[in-house]
């Protein structure tokens, strides 16, 4: 009964488009009603054409968060939205992170019947912003809860620790002239090739990931036309750092490579690492429901753990779905696996309230 429930939630899910560019309020009058249905007062908060919903039962429980937006569809799939072959749902979405909102959603139904406290959070900006679970941390609204889960695909992992982010654009400047007459010019893209030369050393392969810093030039873009000398160039790189590390001194490492009046450097986005103690009670209970299979561990993505670290320090990644298959073609989760991510949180909840 459990699995055609989550096939039917988690579809519903799935063929309610909300990428950046989509109307997402169709979603959030889906998920509001289905709340409200539970007898929840959910709130609405962050940006209003983004909003994150947020709802409590009863008082203090554990915080279960999940995004609801994707990343674009893409081409290329081979699979219908929505379809199931061999108990795997296909359709963008469907494991990052559908699958562990459909979860969220079906845990739910049963801690409400039961009386057992719990908090929902639900974003929709993840993938663009996360301006929204930013909104629900400065709220203060996750501060008494004993953990926050996130349902996050980790196949069942425990994720405890996440590196930090530091992206910027690093531009170079030139002379503009016919390329027929390259000494009447100044060329910005030798310029920027030269410079990324020298870079080289920062963005070797590292022999462990979740260890060391990375740095890898994701994009490039300079010139006008064939016949032009290019007055400019800039490239986009993106640097992803332990937690004994910050931003700045990633910066620092390559202002330290470059000669300052080479280039002009601009930071695009930011994220500091964070960390749960992995001694904590909190953890050491969920990993004892999942079962001693489960991992306990560190990964080189960020998640929304980074901005509810302003207001509780017991965050955890716990949720369906291989970590691979997210924002991959014909993305899909096994509807079993959300089946038991359901039953997880149900338990989780009941046992953070009766450990407290």
């Amino acid at each position: 009964m459990l699995s055609s429930e989550a096939e039917d939630l988690l579809r519903r899910l799935v063929l309610l488009k909300s990428s950046e560019s989509d109307d997402v309020s169709p979603m959030v009058e889906f998920v509001v009603g289905r709340l409200r249905g539970l007898g929840l007062e959910p709130n609405l908060l962050g940006d209003a054409d983004k909003p994150t919903i947020f709802a409590e039962h009863g008082k203090d429980g554990v915080v279960l968060s999940g995004h609801l937006d994707t990343v674009p569809l893409g081409e290329g799939w081979t699979k219908k939205q929505g379809e199931v072959v061999d108990g795997m749902m296909y359709g963008r979405g469907a494991a990052d992170m559908k699958g562990g909102c459909s979860a969220i959603l079906l845990a739910a139904e049963v801690l409400a019947e039961e009386g057992t406290p719990f908090g929902i959070c639900l974003t929709l900006d993840e993938e663009i912003s996360m301006n929204g679970a930013l909104a629900v941390a400065h709220a203060g609204l996750l501060k008494k809860a004993p953990a926050v889960l996130i349902a996050e695909p980790s196949d069942f992992d425990i994720v405890v620790r996440e590196k930090g982010l530091v992206q910027f654009a690093v531009r170079t400047a030139g002379r503009s002239a016919h390329a027929g007459m390259p000494e009447l010019g100044d060329n910005a893209i030798t310029k920027m090739t030269s410079l990324l030369h020298r870079m080289r050393g920062l963005q070797k392969t590292p022999k462990d990931p979740l260890k060391e810093c990375t740095m890898c030039v994701t994009k490039i873009a300079g010139g006008t036309q064939l016949n032009v000398i290019p007055d400019s160039c800039k490239a986009e790189i993106d640097s992803r750092f332990p937690p004994d590390m910050t931003s700045e001194e990633v910066l620092e490492i390559v202002r330290r490579t470059l000669d300052p009046l080479e280039y002009e450097m601009r930071t695009l986005h930011q994220l500091e690492p964070v960390e749960t103690d992995a001694n904590l009670p909190a953890v050491k209970i969920l990993h004892e429901i999942v079962g001693t299979g489960a991992k306990i561990l560190g990964v080189p993505y960020a998640t929304e753990m980074v901005m509810f670290k302003r207001d509780n320090s017991t965050l955890m990644v716990c949720g369906p779905g291989e970590p691979a298959q997210a924002h991959a073609l014909d993305e899909c989760i096994e509807i079993d696996g959300v089946v038991r991510a359901a039953k997880i949180y149900q338990d989780y909840c009941r046992r953070m309230t009766d450990d407290e």
